[in-house]
Formats: structure tokens, sequence, C-alpha cells
């Protein structure tokens, strides 16, 4: 009968204990959980409507019969020059005579036409309409981002799943952050849903837009970066909108106070305090002027700057560098908030 016996499990009882699911299953269960509300799929379909406007709007700009008719008025313009510049110096003169001031200089000189490049007059080229498509879209993304993040954990602390969901996992650390992770990755999605179809966007405007020899336009300025770089940035932006709205979902817990405390901000902070308090000098840790700079590649911003000589409004520059460390510093401070806040308070 011994020998029948199952033989007893020799492993320490450490690992013989159940594991459960490891934190990247959990991830993605969060995320498919994610995936099955209406609001990411409304989200996805919010992103494909905004970026088929900006797509049409581009090609409205882009038409041949357009891009010909303003170079009809701008070769107007060229023919015009110098008759205004003739009138201008007869003004100048009679100026002169008439106040007996022969310094009097109405800038006649400086009134030449601009080119063709400053009037936005280019052939349509794909690369060119995509970066513009994405620096459009960066904000409203990040903001659906934003939305569908907040909404994902409000929405479980309002119908008291989150509760039971604890039960399940009552390692409230590893809920926390794989709610943050499946957030992050929405996000993420979102950006990633919104470039491809503009770049495939962009693309279709420049092939169905290509003028005819007949029509003889300048191409557009050399970009700075490839576009897939300023892409992953887009990217990035979302991901983070998405881990900050799940912050404030752990924070708040309700999509309606998450929703008014950013609007708030955006009107209160945003608006008034940095652009008024200390003569505009608080500008530098604005989140748009951040955004902006981490976006571009620096932004400028026009604040009171007091010397010896008196106090007048000077440019100031927000650096790429400046831009990015802020906004992670921002993410991480908002994140640690969630989690913590999510440690320590009941959850019913």
């Amino acid at each position: 009968m011994s020998g029948l016996l199952t033989a007893p499990d020799s492993r320490p009882r450490t690992e013989r204990r159940p594991r459960g699911t490891s934190f990247v299953g959990l991830v993605g269960v969060e995320v498919r959980r994610l995936w099955w509300r209406r609001l990411t799929q409304a989200a996805i379909v919010a992103v494909v409507v905004f970026t088929g406007a900006m797509v049409y709007n581009a090609y409205n700009a882009s038409a041949p019969e357009r891009l010909a008719q303003q170079l009809d008025d701008y070769k107007l313009m060229v023919a015009q020059a110098p008759q205004m510049v003739a009138d201008c110096k007869k003004q100048e003169a009679m100026e002169r005579d008439r106040a007996g001031d022969p310094s009097i200089d109405f800038g006649c000189s400086q009134q030449t036409p601009p080119t063709l490049e400053q009037m936005g007059l280019a052939l349509p080229v794909a690369d060119s309409i995509t970066e513009g498509l994405a620096r459009t879209g960066a904000l409203v993304i990040a903001f659906l981002a934003l939305l569908l993040g907040a909404s994902f954990v409000g929405a479980e602390f309002t119908t008291g799943a989150m509760g039971t969901w604890l039960t399940f996992q009552p390692r409230r650390l590893r809920v926390a952050t794989s709610k943050l992770g499946a957030a992050g990755l929405g996000g993420a999605a979102l950006a990633v849903v919104g470039l491809t179809l503009g770049n495939l966007g962009a693309r279709m405007v420049a092939v169905v837009n290509r003028p005819g020899d007949d029509l003889v336009l300048p191409d557009p300025p050399a970009l700075d970066e490839p576009v897939a770089v300023l892409g992953l940035r887009v990217v990035a932006l979302a991901l983070g909108a998405g881990l900050v709205g799940a912050s404030l979902g752990l924070v708040l817990r309700h999509t309606a106070a998450i929703i008014g405390v950013v609007l708030g901000y955006a009107v209160v902070v945003e608006g008034i305090v940095v652009q008024t308090f200390l003569g505009g000098r608080l500008q530098q840790w604005s989140v748009l002027h951040n955004l902006e700079a981490f976006l571009s590649k620096g932004a400028t911003y026009y604040a009171n700057t007091c010397t010896d000589a008196g106090c007048e409004y000077a440019e100031h520059i927000i650096t790429f560098t400046h831009g990015w460390v802020f906004l992670l510093c921002v993410v991480v401070a908002l994140a640690l908030a969630g989690v913590l806040t999510f440690r320590r308070r009941d959850v019913s």
C-alpha cells in the first residue's frame, strides 16, 4: 500500500505557495478591461474624426486651385510693390516739408514684398503635412488620453468595482501600478492611431494635390528632425497624460471631479496666475509652455524683466531639456501621490 501513496512534495513551503497572476498578466487584464469600456471606443472614434477633419483641412489648404489663386495674389502684390514704395516716399517727403524735419523716416525702403516661403506657398509634401498634423493634434490626443485614464480609474470607485477587485488582488501597490500602466498604454495607443491615420492622410493629400508643371512653387523648408522623432514625443506625451489621468483618479475617485480640477487649473493657474503674477515670470513653470517646449524643441514667452536701467518686457526661452524634465517631474509626482493615497485610504 505504501507504494501507491503519493510522495509528499519536498519543495519548501514558500515555493509551493500559489503565486497568483504576474504583474505583466495583471496589466494585460487591465488593458482588456480598458478596451471594452465604451469611453475607450468613443475616444478612438473621436481621434479618427478629429484626424479626418485635420486631413480634410490640409487637403483644402493645398488644393492646386487654391494654391494657384494665392500665387496670382502674390504676383499682383509684387507688381504693386514699387508703386506702394513710391507713394510712401512721396508722403514721407510731404511730411518732411510740412514739419521742417528731414530726419522723418516712414521706413519706405523696408516695405518689400514677402517671399513665397514667408507667405506659406510651397509644394504639398507628405512629411511637412504630417508634421503639421502631429503638432496640431498632440494636445487634443493628450486630453483624450487624460480623460480616458481618469474615467478608467474614477468609474471603478464610483461603481464600487474597486473594492470587489481588491478582494481578488489584495495587494494595493500591484493594483494601483497595473491600472497606471494600463492607462498609460491606452493613451499611447490613442496617439499611435492618430499619428498613423494622419501620416496616411498626409501622403494621400500629397499625391492627390500634386500640382502640374504650370504651377511653379518652391519646396517647403527642410524639417529639423525626422517625422518619426516627433511622433515618438507625441506618443510619450499621450502616455504621460494617461498616467496623469489615472493618478488623479486614484486621488479624487470621481471622473467629474477630475474634469473640474483639470479645467479649473487650466483657467485659473494657466490662464490667470502664471500670466499676471510676478510680471509673467511664472510662465517658465507653466504646463502648457513646457508642453510646447517638449513638442517644438523649445518655446518662448515674454515676462517683465527689471535691471538697473529699468523694467521692460523681454523674451525668454524655455529649452527642450527644461520642458521634458519639468513634465517628467509632474507625471512622477502625481503618480506617487496617487499610489500613496490609494494605499492609505479606505476603499468601499
